[in-house]
């Protein structure tokens, strides 16, 4: 699995993008960094994104996207998402107001991008690359391009799905946007495959009110819910989200910590797991 970081930041300047990850070219997790980072052709080749809230930072590039790859496509671009996000992005995105209904158009039944929703029994599902593959391998194991995701409820002002993405190579996890959890710390330490955590930071630790009420990291809260995670040190942690505003006072609080075997994500930044 090939992680490409097209954006990692809680907010948006000439230097910092905000979140978006890409999966072996095909897959997307978020949406807040692929129109500035992609050429036209890559943006056309993603056929799956996990959308994993509703807030701007994170779907803000669905409505380019959209129009850019129509008439470039045969079939839609799904966009997998928790029932509350896949009912805002149809009533305050996808609504023919702020955006035209790129789920239904140019037609209804071949639109540019389709709402899967994913909820109750089905917050796992797979993702196959091979359109002409039906299933798993004899064995029961994920073959090359095959990708079988959880979704995991998270704390957050608005409905938040965390992610465990696992394919033939190895899993990773994605917190999304959150504050403090347990059941994304229960969901993983019962991997037995983790090659990597995605997990999110936003603000100082002085602002550690603010991160409350928003549902957000402070590097102090960091390190508490990191102690929640069987044998962390062993497995790489990507930090990812920071806020520009505070960038640099955030870095340096997060690097007081001295975590192990830890990153902190940057822009130019491609992962192999």
């Amino acid at each position: 699995m090939r992680v490409r970081v097209l954006g990692c930041h809680g907010g948006e300047t000439p230097k910092h993008r905000t979140t978006c990850f890409l999966i072996d070219e095909r897959i997307t997790i978020d949406a807040g960094a692929v129109c500035r980072s992609l050429d036209l052709d890559a943006q056309t080749r993603i056929d799956h994104m996990l959308i994993s809230h509703s807030h701007m930072d994170h779907v803000k590039d669905l409505a380019l996207m959209a129009d850019q790859v129509i008439g470039r496509r045969q079939t839609p671009i799904t966009l997998h998402c928790g029932p509350e996000t896949a009912e805002t992005l149809r009533s305050s995105y996808f609504n023919n107001y702020l955006w035209p209904d790129f789920t239904r158009i140019p037609t209804p039944d071949a639109p540019v991008m389709k709402i899967v929703t994913h909820e109750d029994n089905d917050l796992t599902f797979l993702i196959d690359l091979d359109e002409e593959r039906a299933g798993k391998g004899s064995n029961g194991s994920l073959l090359p391009g095959q990708y079988q995701v959880t979704y995991v409820p998270v704390t957050h002002p608005v409905e938040s799905m965390a992610m465990i993405i696992r394919s033939a190579t190895g899993t990773i996890l994605y917190s999304s946007d959150t504050g403090p959890t347990k059941s994304l710390w229960h969901a993983a330490n019962k991997e037995n495959n983790l090659k990597g955590l995605f997990v999110e930071l936003s603000f100082p630790n002085h602002m550690q009110a603010l991160a409350d009420v928003a549902g957000h990291f402070t590097p102090q809260t960091l390190k508490d819910e990191l102690d929640k995670i069987e044998g962390r040190d062993k497995i790489p942690l990507f930090v990812y989200h920071l806020k520009p505003s505070f960038y640099d006072q955030t870095k340096d609080e997060l690097m007081a910590l001295k975590l192990k075997n830890m990153h902190l994500v940057d822009l130019s930044d491609e992962f192999q797991f």
